[in-house]
């Protein structure tokens, strides 16, 4: 779209006001707007310094059709919106099929750089308006906007919200759903990091998720979330080893009594992207005993309260293996696998969630370079300790113009 100039906004008052002067007036005022608006602009100019903006993002339309084996999902739930692994029913006599249509994954960001004398300093900001509850689809199918990225860098400093350290995005399936593999690590949130060549290290914000208390989730930490990951990259595509070491902490009243109770628990990550031509390989391979909410949308707690008030860990792993294939230079194939399970004390209820698959299948068309075009087939399943479970056969088909 072309920009709206100075000199074009000028020339237009200048016309609605021709009614009312002469020609030779007119060309006077004219020239007279265009002056004051270039000293205007230089002065803006001045004032921006060496700072430079741009923007883009998507939208993104989708159409599901859900089919789920034990029991309904009710309207308004997130997970009528993309596959989160902890709303599949289980236990219900009935199966149930929803149909459901979103834009709320459009997307909108904003980025700068200025040049200083202490070097660049950047910024990033990112919107759109998913998982948020404020809206409905009674009549305007309004939804509020909700923050996803807001952070600055400078040197080799990160300050801000933004992917966890712990997460190599690069090893995130291509897929039409909004997370895709159930498995995948998945956490955004605040923290300061320090980058140095393949090496990276940072406090991030804690926040503590566990069984058999009345809160959830807990925000009783007194120490943030450490992570170190290094990164290996070349033409060949990249890997990174990432280990985290948090807090898991509460304060609540359990039988009676107030408690105040922390562990300290670990997680490890190897993750990476293999190219194979213009294919390529993505995996994650996760463990640890205090993973909780870093993977599979927080289908698993980091670990349980017991009867005495202490925390019990709950060890958990997670797996991803995806492959991307392009058919052509327009047609492209996603597959992706992925499991997770928990290792969960006896003392847990028999409905916590005990192991989590899912896989997923799509063909997209890039009908032009902004445009793209697809479809994608989603089964996940979700068992409980219990031993029941119960499935999601999901079809998607997505329209989106990137910008």
């Amino acid at each position: 779209m072309k920009a709206i100039t100075p000199k074009y906004l000028c020339a237009s008052i200048a016309l609605a006001c021709a009614g009312t002067v002469g020609a030779a007036t007119l060309e006077e005022r004219v020239e007279m707007l265009e002056q004051q608006a270039g000293n205007q602009q230089a002065a803006a100019q001045a004032q921006a310094g060496n700072t430079q903006l741009s923007f883009g993002g998507f939208i993104k339309a989708d159409t599901l059709v859900s089919k789920y084996s034990n029991g309904e999902l009710a309207g308004g739930s997130i997970g009528r919106d993309f596959m989160v692994p902890s709303t599949i029913p289980v236990g219900g006599e009935e199966s149930s099929e929803e149909i459901d249509f979103t834009a709320k994954q459009s997307r909108f960001w904003l980025k700068s750089k200025t040049q200083t004398d202490v070097g660049e300093i950047a910024s990033h900001i990112e919107v759109d308006a998913q998982t948020n509850g404020m809206g409905d689809e009674r009549i305007s199918n309004s939804y509020a906007v909700r923050l996803r990225h807001a952070y600055l860098t400078w040197d080799k400093w990160l300050f801000g919200q933004t992917w966890s350290t712990f997460f190599n995005v690069s090893a995130l399936p291509e897929t039409l759903d909004f997370v895709g593999a159930a498995g995948t690590v998945f956490e955004r949130q605040q923290q300061i990091r320090y980058t140095h060549g393949g090496l990276m290290l940072a406090m991030e914000n804690p926040s503590t998720t566990l069984y058999g208390g009345s809160a959830n989730p807990y925000d009783d930490n007194a120490m943030p979330d450490l992570v170190a990951r290094y990164n290996f990259t070349g033409d060949w595509g990249n890997v990174s080893l990432s280990a985290m070491g948090r807090e898991v902490a509460y304060q609540d009243t359990i039988g009676g009594v107030d408690q105040d109770e922390s562990e300290y628990g670990y997680a490890v990550s190897l993750a990476g992207k293999w190219m194979l031509g213009k294919d390529d390989v993505r995996f994650q391979a996760n463990y640890g005993n205090a993973m909780g909410r870093y993977t599979t949308l927080n289908a698993f707690r980091a670990g349980q309260i017991e009867a005495d008030g202490s925390i019990e860990l709950i060890d958990q792993w997670s797996a991803v293996l995806a492959l991307r294939h392009h058919w052509n230079e327009q047609w492209r194939t996603n597959i992706a696998l992925s499991v997770s399970e928990a290792d969960n004390p006896d003392t847990v209820t028999d409905t916590t969630n005990k192991m989590i698959q899912s896989a997923h299948a799509n063909l997209i068309w890039q009908v032009a370079k902004p445009l793209s075009l697809g479809g994608e087939f989603i089964y996940a399943d979700r068992e409980i300790e219990s031993g029941d479970d119960g499935d999601l056969k999901r079809l998607q088909f997505t329209a989106k113009y990137a910008f």
